[in-house]
């Protein structure tokens, strides 16, 4: 009895056949084929790009140990040139970026010109990026307070810096390597200008050891990136940032887990904290040189062509911004983003390092 009742269970092809051709095989198999392809259907839709950034972020994190780098999702179309990402964040002793979803369009259908001007800011769009959510927040600086303990002599507790490590003194022994003149050997002849929109972002300036945290929120940011001549023959090309910023707001914050005592209490506070800045509309303008190597020859005015630099003394690698607001310019009153540069207060500020 055991016998027939696993027998007719299980039956066997010769049964399973004479099924299909009694009960109009066809209609079987495309209901077969149907409720598969509505499962890889739904599996693309919700599953197949999550599966993906999963793998990215196991890929990525074996091979790079500087950080924690995470991707909720990733998908790409090959068509449209289109890359969309969602939940990615990046995560390191100092600080913080965290994207809640965005997309980048490459428009690889537009025609390559080789001959095209690297510092061409009026050329076409090639590369275009989407943010929504952006968070920046820089809450340490490790390699600062690892320099500062080797130089007063305590014992190192941090690993930003390794005790011992002297850039200066293995200067020598790198090998001069400068971009070559030949404009289609460039990225940027191939992609002279970006273009990145950014969706309700964040920029955060602090940690729990502070009483009060800077805060920078914006709700829209258009900016555009570009290159052009550097200020000085001895560089490069000079990194162009230009773009408006929308309802833009400066805040002190208080630190959530600051357990110290406060003394200065802001005046007022105003929602999240006390506000230092506020504007609907600011257009910001940033620029950097991108440096080069000099050469012996040069820095000592022995080269041939160093006439210039023999009358006057060699431009360092320039850094600035500008920033206005309302038809009104904001000053600056930051270092120069290379190496140590002056402080300003005016609205157009040129930030230079020392030689």
């Amino acid at each position: 009895m055991d016998t027939n009742t696993n027998d007719s269970a299980f039956p066997s092809y010769v049964d399973l056949d004479k099924f299909l051709v009694k009960h109009d095989s066809n209609f079987v198999w495309l209901l077969m084929a149907t409720i598969l392809s509505c499962g890889w259907i739904i599996y693309l839709t919700y599953y197949n790009s999550r599966n993906i950034g999963l793998i990215l972020t196991l890929i990525i994190n074996r091979l790079y140990k500087n950080g924690y780098i995470h991707i909720g999702s990733f998908s790409f179309s090959v068509l449209s040139g289109k890359v969309m990402f969602r939940d990615v964040y990046y995560i390191n002793e100092d600080m913080s970026i965290r994207i809640q979803d965005g997309f980048l369009i490459f428009r690889w259908w537009k025609v390559y010109n080789p001959k095209q001007k690297q510092h061409d800011p009026k050329a076409e769009t090639r590369l275009y990026v989407t943010v929504n959510g952006f968070e920046f927040h820089v809450y340490n600086r490790t390699d600062l307070y690892s320099r500062l303990q080797e130089t007063f002599g305590l014992e190192p507790t941090l690993t930003g810096h390794k005790k011992g490590e002297e850039p200066d003194e293995t200067l020598n022994s790198v090998s001069i390597t400068t971009e070559s003149p030949d404009p289609a050997s460039s990225w940027r002849s191939l992609i002279p200008v970006i273009k990145v929109n950014i969706s309700t972002g964040r920029l955060a300036f602090g940690n729990h050891y502070l009483p009060q945290t800077l805060c920078v929120h914006f709700d829209d940011a258009f900016l555009t990136y570009t290159t052009k001549p550097p200020s000085s023959h001895l560089d490069q090309f000079m990194h162009i940032v230009k773009g408006s910023v929308e309802n833009v707001r400066v805040m002190l914050v208080p630190s959530p887990r600051y357990l110290g005592l406060q003394n200065d209490e802001p005046p007022r506070l105003m929602g999240e904290g006390f506000v230092v800045m506020q504007s609907n509309d600011v257009d910001i303008y940033y620029y950097m040189d991108e440096p080069g190597l000099v050469t012996e020859d040069v820095e000592n005015g022995e080269a041939e062509g160093c006439s210039e630099a023999r009358n006057s003394r060699i431009c360092p690698p320039a850094g600035g911004w500008t920033s206005s607001a309302a038809k009104a310019p904001i000053s600056t009153t930051a270092p120069g983003p290379i190496g140590r540069g002056t402080v300003c207060g005016s609205s157009s500020c040129r930030l230079t390092s020392s030689p």
